[in-house]
């Protein structure tokens, strides 16, 4: 029996109706759906979206194109004062003093001695390593040359002379280890002369420790951006109206100029700070439709540990710039960075893949060390190229598809 409340009345459907009237509700449902068919999307208003995609190189496919090449740096803010060679390594360390007495010219400099720190960092990083031999004959640099700027392919031979003002050959194993090497007392004679005239015929444009054949390894000395109890020392002692004293000077810049040749392995390519590589990666984007909104991007790319080489104290970071001009390696300042997890370095690169939909000039981004201008580390990636496809680099982009008028 059917109980009815007072003033209402019940309505009925035949089966048929019932039918048609599910049929017709089973339709708008679907026509309210968040992925609208491609027949849906023409009612639309333009201003509105149409739902998240998602696009997977792993699953879709994108070419990418990529380029690995020499991005040269300067070192002047480095901690680390790198020299010696080793297989296909070599670096350079430069030093200058400046802001000498003026008041010892005339001075008889009976002795003089360059006091560097071992700042226990030392490339490559096998437990053998760190007993390695490094060796070096000290020159002066003969071209005024600003430290701060410098760079490997900016400096030739003709830079640097042929005599030696001092040399050294040790092996340096513990954190401020102190060195001590000898320099030719004329070259200190003609520093505090320059610094007390001007016009002194003999410019002080600093000195450069250039490794030779019995170097096996490479080894940092504290530079000039570290503290005054560890940074680059000189004393002289020296005679003037019939007094010897000791001047202790410390006053200095300091860089190293790093060089190294890099076979890539079939499957991989290099990142090496210092040198440096880096790598330009382009990616392929006539698959995302033109106006869509770029919700997220990340391009994944995968360490072979067994090819890198990188040390406890690494930075285990790297970073990324949007190119300008990829004929001229121009790049904007660096605007991302990669999260590590493992092998996994993840970088979210939403703006660069934004402005190349938005029909700026798609040059590429550039991938680069953390610590491009510090030390020499070494990553190794997995290239388009890897035969495992999961260890590919890997882009994930989340759009939103906009409609046209």
């Amino acid at each position: 029996m059917t109980h009815k409340h007072p003033g209402t009345k019940v309505k009925t459907y035949s089966l048929p109706a019932l039918f048609l009237l599910l049929v017709s509700l089973s339709v708008l449902t679907t026509g309210c759906a968040d992925d609208p068919t491609s027949l849906g999307l023409k009612f639309l208003p333009s201003n509105e979206t149409t739902g998240v995609r998602i696009f997977d190189s792993y699953i879709d496919t994108m070419v990418m194109t990529s380029k690995n090449f020499k991005y040269r740096v300067n070192s002047y803010y480095s901690k680390n004062l790198i020299v010696g060679q080793t297989a296909n390594y070599n670096s350079k360390a430069l030093i200058k003093f400046s802001s000498l007495p003026e008041d010892k010219d005339s001075a008889v400099v009976n002795s003089a001695y360059l006091v560097l720190k071992y700042k226990n960092y030392y490339f490559p990083n096998a437990p053998s390593d760190s007993l390695g031999q490094i060796s070096f004959d000290i020159y002066k640099i003969e071209q005024d040359k600003n430290l701060q700027t410098i760079t490997m392919d900016s400096v030739t031979s003709s830079a640097f002379g042929t005599v030696s003002q001092g040399s050294y050959t040790g092996i340096p194993t513990a954190d401020t280890q102190e060195v001590d090497i000898a320099l030719n007392t004329t070259l200190v004679k003609d520093w505090l002369e320059r610094a007390a005239d001007p016009n002194y015929s003999v410019p002080n444009y600093g000195i450069v420790l250039s490794p030779n054949a019995s170097s096996t390894v490479l080894k940092a000395f504290y530079s000039s951006q570290t503290g005054s109890d560890v940074k680059p020392e000189i004393i002289v002692i020296y005679t003037k109206y019939g007094d010897t004293d000791t001047l202790y000077h410390d006053i200095c810049e300091t860089m190293f100029l790093a060089d190294a040749n890099l076979t890539p392995l079939p499957e991989k390519f290099y990142l090496q700070a210092g040198v440096s590589y880096d790598q330009m990666m382009r990616f392929d984007m006539s698959k995302i439709p033109t106006g869509a909104t770029i919700n997220d991007v990340h391009l994944i790319l995968t360490l072979d540990s067994a090819s890198s080489i990188l040390t406890s104290t690494s930075n285990k970071g790297l970073a990324g710039a949007f190119v300008t001009d990829s004929a001229a390696i121009k790049t904007e300042s660096f605007i991302f960075d990669g999260i590590v997890s493992g092998n996994l370095y993840t970088f979210r690169i939403i703006t660069p893949f934004q402005r190349w939909l938005n029909n700026e000039s798609n040059q590429g981004i550039m991938i680069i060390p953390g610590a491009q201008t510090s030390n020499l580390d070494l990553f190794s990636f997995y290239n388009i190229n890897a035969s495992d496809p999961a260890k590919r680099p890997r882009i994930i982009i989340k759009y939103t598809p906009r409609i046209t008028p």
